[in-house]
Parts: C-alpha cells; sequence; structure tokens
C-alpha cells in the first residue's frame, strides 16, 4: 500500500520514481527504494512544516520537526536532493498557505491541523511497508509526534 501511495506522490509531484538498481549493501539490508522514497519525502514535508510551525507559539511541534529532520536525515544512503520543492502534497505545508498563516491565526490553526492529519495518514501507510528496521522506528516515532500533537490541540 505504501509502495503505491509513494508512487502516487511522486506521480502527484510529476517525478519518476528512481530507476531500478542493482542491490546494494543497504538494500540488502532491508533499506530500499521504498525506504529511501519515504526518508525523502518525509525530509521535504518536514522542512516545509517547520517553517509553518515557527509561526505557533507550540514549542513541541517546532522540535519534534527537528529532531525527525535529523533522524531522517542519518537514514539517507546518499546525498539528498529536494525533488518535492514547490509541489503540494498531502502533510506539505505549501509556500502560499505558510504565507496566508503567517497572517490569520485561523488559517495557521487549520493548515498545521491539516499538516498533522494527512502527515499521519502517510506515516500510517508506511508503516506498513517500510521493512528497514531504523527506518521503522523513524515512522514509529514521527507517528508519536503527530498523534500527541493532535491531542494537544
Amino acid at each position: 500500500m505504501t509502495v503505491l501511495l509513494l508512487a502516487g506522490l511522486l506521480a502527484a509531484c510529476q517525478q519518476a520514481p528512481p530507476a531500478p538498481q542493482a542491490p546494494s549493501t543497504t538494500q540488502q539490508n532491508g533499506y530500499g527504494a521504498t525506504e529511501r522514497a519515504f526518508v525523502e519525502l518525509s525530509i521535504a514535508t518536514d522542512e516545509q512544516a517547520l517553517k509553518l510551525v515557527d509561526l505557533t507559539d507550540r514549542a513541541e511541534l517546532k522540535q519534534n520537526r527537528a529532531a525527525e529532520l535529523v533522524e531522517l536525515r542519518k537514514l539517507l544512503d546518499g546525498p539528498y536532493v529536494n525533488n518535492h520543492a514547490g509541489h503540494d502534497m498531502p502533510g506539505m505545508p505549501t509556500d502560499a498557505e505558510i504565507e496566508l498563516a503567517a497572517t490569520s491565526p485561523d488559517a495557521l490553526r487549520q493548515f498545521v491541523h491539516t499538516h498533522l492529519t494527512e502527515s499521519l495518514q502517510v506515516l500510517r501507510s508506511a508503516g506498513s511497508a517500510i521493512t528497514h528496521q531504523p527506518t521503522a522506528e523513524v515512522v514509529k516515532l514521527m507517528e508519536r509526534h503527530r498523534t500527541a500533537e493532535l491531542a494537544a490541540g
């Protein structure tokens, strides 16, 4: 399901999934194309989300996104290239939304809530497809963050 979700998100971004490659050491250890796609998408989403949550007075949102970015970057098996810049994807605030949120408290609340609920959906889908244990642990961490953040309002 996550492979389909990630493929769909990549298609929505007009990006082709990475071409199949010979299995690398990391792929043999369970870190493959699905994990890489998840990590790259999550980094792009969290980088945009940081811009949004920086507008709030909720320190845990800022701390959680920053901590997630540290853990996600540890999982990369090569250089990070943001293939999702400027895209409108589930859980990823757009630049236009961030600009509006900066001037409207109601929009800010709405966009933060949307980020949390949509990214939680993506995470729950990813959790069922990620086989690489370190990546699965980061998925669980991110799920715990979103769940607690939503509960806190």
